[in-house]
């Protein structure tokens, strides 16, 4: 089930279900070690004489609403069991300089006696997502319970103090610990462990009661212990509303123009903007997901990579919102991953070494091959472009042009066909096929224009001739071999052929290979809506024809001709901008933002894809690129409007 809520600092993450389980929990990098990994960190009520001696775990049998405080990364959900005549009403954030998660649970007794109550939590920790060799032990000098190994502490206390706890080997049943609420204070455990504390109250009826609850992330049991300290002395209310306060005037900086808009849709652009921030480790990785649940359907592998090609365009939604610093970072940090050949593999780790990878070395046949996507090494180079015309600060490009500019350039230059010009095979953008795609050779060709606009920035104009020529006769081979006259369209590929309407053609207008209304690309595109269009009552449009990736069912490709990505429905949109010649020439792609805006899960997250029948998330979720590319297309949309008003 993709995560409804997630808080975090660019070092701390936590990702919570709609029981508000901590299902992930990332220390010290966004998306490396997580230390819960998809299992459950769960909360429990047991009110004496309600339950029959048995704690109900939230999700049983409680209803919920879900949500965040506005344009802050501070969740605010609310869960009611009727059966109890309980309400909760919690607030979790991850404070933005701090590593600690605080939790502020008010807990109200609607009924109209008075009640004893316990409040339980559970915590199944595996310490650097191994669960041997952790000890775990109750501190009663700070009293709180501490998980730790080697170099990773986590601390986990309350105010008031918490009144019992246990401390005990994985396995233990949690039906017969948590659920019973009788904890047996054991103080501590080696191995493999998990822990649970409670806290007990007395309430009036109708009386609410506020408990504070957190957990504290370093790498020494001092740094735990100073966090520990600074949440009882600063308060953890105090402390909630830093970070409220923070990510507020965070992404309300830039006083955004929304022309006209709905609201909904300036929230989400908001949310998308925080949520991003979330996804980016602080040494500068820009995170495609991290969502753990993925695990179960992704080969036992998660999403909690760096990939380029989603990372430049995340840098872009940055730079267009203003937020440079941090496409700064990124690029940094990006500056030592490129092949001393001048192309970015598959994916890296947050830490910036190589991650895993499924694009093969060789052929079938025993031949060397690149095992890469040549789109992904020429989107860093437009998104560095589009660094420089926002930021206007040659500073930030002298450190990248010699190491990373120009040795991409020049590999783009000569790993083409001379035969036709294009570039040679590559994988594609969805990492499924090796050939000549109409997509890569699109971002190839902006590739080398940028790179040629950087070459003559700096006065190397040998080098910017050159760039230019192989982006031209990369046009002119797009032009005449992968535009096919007898089906009135862009071909995915060739070598091998495919006929496959994908919609990522839709790069031959958006990377400025040909004008949107040049009449090849219109058909193109008119190809993608007519073909991709899911005909349910979702709608949306989906990545190519018989996409069979995350089916949930065996449906006609007629009707369904795979599942609707946000992406790729926002790709129409963002051509739709292109080609108006008027305000009213925007609707179709009003529509389509609108669209969006309503099928957000009610958190505001984007995942990567929907299910077509219900429109209910699937994959991974919040999905980056995905928020990324509404950012783009609203900014798009406001820049196309203003324009034509």
């Amino acid at each position: 089930m993709p995560k409804p809520l997630v808080v975090g600092n660019g070092s701390l993450l936590v990702n919570l279900d709609m029981n508000a389980s901590i299902r992930d929990m990332y220390f010290p990098h966004i998306g490396n070690e997580n230390h819960v990994n998809g299992r459950h960190c769960r909360v429990g009520v047991k009110v004496e004489g309600k339950n029959l001696g048995m704690v109900s775990l939230i999700g049983d049998d409680w209803s919920h609403k879900l949500g965040y405080q506005k344009d802050r990364l501070v969740t605010d959900t609310y869960y009611r069991n009727d059966r109890l005549e309980v309400e909760l009403r919690l607030n979790e954030c991850v404070h933005p300089f701090e590593n600690v998660f605080i939790r502020k649970i008010a807990i109200t007794n609607t009924d109209t006696i008075d009640v004893d109550l316990k409040l339980l939590f559970s915590h199944d920790i595996a310490l650097y997502e191994n669960p041997n060799g952790d000890t775990a032990i109750f501190d009663p000098a700070l009293q709180s319970i501490i998980h730790y190994q080697d170099s990773r502490y986590f601390l986990i206390s309350g105010s008031p103090n918490f009144d019992q706890y246990e401390v005990g080997p994985k396995g233990t049943d949690e039906s017969g610990v948590i659920k019973s609420g009788e904890l047996n204070m054991n103080p501590i455990q080696i191995g493999a462990v998990n822990s649970f504390i409670s806290f007990s109250r007395h309430l009036a009826a109708g009386e609410t009661k506020t408990i504070y609850y957190w957990i504290a992330a370093g790498e020494t049991f001092f740094e735990v212990k100073r966090l520990n300290e600074l949440v009882l002395n600063r308060t953890p209310e105090k402390m909630i509303g830093e970070a409220g306060q923070y990510y507020y005037s965070w992404v309300n900086k830039e006083k955004y123009d929304f022309f006209d808009l709905p609201p909904k849709v300036v929230d989400l652009f908001k949310h998308s903007l925080l949520i991003i921030r979330s996804q980016i480790d602080n040494d500068g990785a820009i995170i495609a997901a991290n969502d753990s649940d993925i695990l179960e359907r992704f080969n036992m592998d998660s999403y909690s990579y760096m990939w380029p090609r989603d990372s430049a365009f995340v840098a872009m939604a940055l730079d267009i919102t203003r937020f440079s610093g941090i496409v700064q970072k990124f690029f940094k940090y990006s500056q030592g991953l490129l092949h001393d050949h001048g192309y970015f593999l598959q994916k890296y780790n947050p830490t910036g070494t190589l991650a895993s990878g499924w694009m093969p070395w060789v052929t079938p046949d025993g031949q060397i091959q690149l095992p890469i996507q040549e789109d992904s090494t020429a989107l860093i180079i437009v998104a560095l472009w589009n660094h420089y015309k926002i930021t206007r600060s040659i500073e930030n490009i002298d450190p990248v042009y010699h190491s990373m500019i120009i040795p991409a350039a020049e590999f783009m230059t000569k790993y083409r066909d001379p035969s036709t010009g294009l570039p040679k095979p590559s994988y594609n953008l969805w990492e499924e096929k090796r050939a000549v795609h109409s997509y890569t050779c699109s971002t190839v060709y902006a590739g080398l224009i940028c790179a040629a606009k950087f070459a003559a920035m700096y006065g190397d104009n040998n080098l910017a001739e050159s760039y230019n020529k192989a982006a031209m006769e990369i046009k002119r081979g797009i032009e005449n071999h992968l535009y096919d006259k007898e089906l009135g369209r862009f071909l995915r590929s060739i070598n091998p052929r495919d006929e496959t309407v994908d919609a990522n053609l839709y790069a031959v207008s958006q990377f400025r290979v040909l004008p949107p209304d040049d009449a090849r690309v219109v058909s193109t595109m008119k190809s993608i809506e007519s073909i991709l269009s899911v005909k349910t009552e979702v709608g949306g449009i989906a990545r190519f024809y018989k996409d069979k990736y995350q089916e949930v069912a065996q449906y006609d490709p007629e009707i369904i001709p795979g599942n609707p990505w946000f992406i790729c429905t926002l790709w129409v949109a963002q051509w739709y901008i292109q080609m108006a010649k008027s305000i009213s020439d925007l609707q179709k792609a009003r529509e389509i933002i609108l669209w969006v805006t309503d099928r957000a899960t009610e958190t505001g997250m984007l995942a990567e894809q929907l299910n077509p029948f219900d429109g209910s998330p699937l994959s991974v979720s919040p999905l980056t690129w995905a928020h990324a590319t509404f950012v783009l297309t609203v900014m798009a949309f406001v820049e196309k409007a203003r324009s034509l008003e």
